[in-house]
């Protein structure tokens, strides 16, 4: 039986053979959990949004992250070719924001279905925190098999309609994401929501994370990553996907941090905001299809409010 695996990533890449799991790796890489998500039904144009924010954000060159991005896309296209594919994705933001695009886009493609199956998983026996299947060995990961179940065409559905609530400027329908069909998305769109500018004090839940880890004194910038994942309800952002939060907060016009030699500390700005005397002015950024400022999140009602 030939089987597709994909991830959205290339962690699995060399341990899912040794571990009993052959076949062809499909990365599906594209983190829609940060950036623009554009309407758009042209993947072109889609693509072309998209690799303009992460060559920004990540100083990439953006003709290459574009050529990637239509390269995995097309070997979408390739999976008609397989007796099986195997999803792999878990439970945090990052994994499940990319999974319903991918369920979107292969709900249009109905010959497909009956060979997909889904592996998604929130804890790890031994593993505490688990943050996710690249942190497992392959002797670990063999104990997965079985646990794959195949994808229904409740699933197909309510990761349409979340993608499309993702990608709405208006925020007021992904809050309403929920039912069992994928149990792990709603938690997982609400920490996505935490990323609006809070009704407190301005701040998204990974900036005041990053503001908390330094107020206490300067710190490199793996010690500020490491103190915001410890912080985090449910880590989603890998190590260089902070550093466009940290940009934020010491690149403004009247910055909260403040960056030198290696270190990351707190300016008086980013003191006060800490001891709610002042407020983060949010400057235009996205948050999924939310062009910010315009929105907060109110985290009394739990829900995204008119700013």
């Amino acid at each position: 039986m030939r089987t597709a695996h994909v991830r959205c990533g290339d962690d699995l890449r060399e341990t899912l053979g040794p571990a009993g799991f052959p076949g062809d790796f499909v990365p599906f890489t594209d983190p829609v959990c940060q950036g623009p998500v554009p309407r758009t039904a042209d993947p072109a144009e889609f693509d072309a949004i998209r690799a303009d924010w992460l060559a920004r954000a990540y100083d990439l060159d953006v003709a290459h992250v574009r050529e990637r991005l239509s390269r995995e896309r097309a070997h979408l296209d390739t999976l008609d070719t397989y007796d099986g594919v195997l999803l792999w994705f878990e439970h945090d933001w990052f994994d499940q924001a990319i999974l319903i695009r991918l369920l979107a886009l292969l709900a249009h493609r109905p010959a497909l279905h009956e060979r997909l199956r889904l592996l998604s998983i929130d804890a790890f026996d031994g593993e505490d925190p688990f943050i996710g299947f690249g942190q497992l060995s392959a002797p670990q990961l063999a104990t997965l098999a079985g646990r794959e179940r195949p994808v229904s065409p409740d699933q197909l559905a309510a990761a349409e309609q979340a993608w499309a609530a993702l990608s709405a400027p208006d925020p007021a329908a992904l809050a309403g994401v929920g039912g069992d069909a994928l149990p792990f998305l709603p938690r997982a769109v609400r920490r996505h929501l935490a990323e609006l500018p809070w009704t407190t004090d301005g701040l998204s839940l990974s900036e005041r994370l990053c503001l908390r880890a330094v107020s206490a004194g300067p710190l490199p910038f793996p010690a500020v990553y490491q103190a915001h994942q410890d912080g985090d309800p449910l880590p989603y952002l890998g190590d260089v996907m902070l550093l466009p939060v940290l940009r934020r907060l010491h690149d403004a016009e009247r910055p909260a941090l403040a960056s030198r030699g290696g270190e990351y500390q707190l300016t008086a700005y980013g003191q006060r905001i800490l001891h709610g005397d002042a407020t983060w002015q949010t400057f235009p950024r996205w948050v999924g299809g939310v062009l910010l400022p315009g929105w907060c999140w109110d985290p009394d009602a739990a829900r995204p409010v008119p700013a």
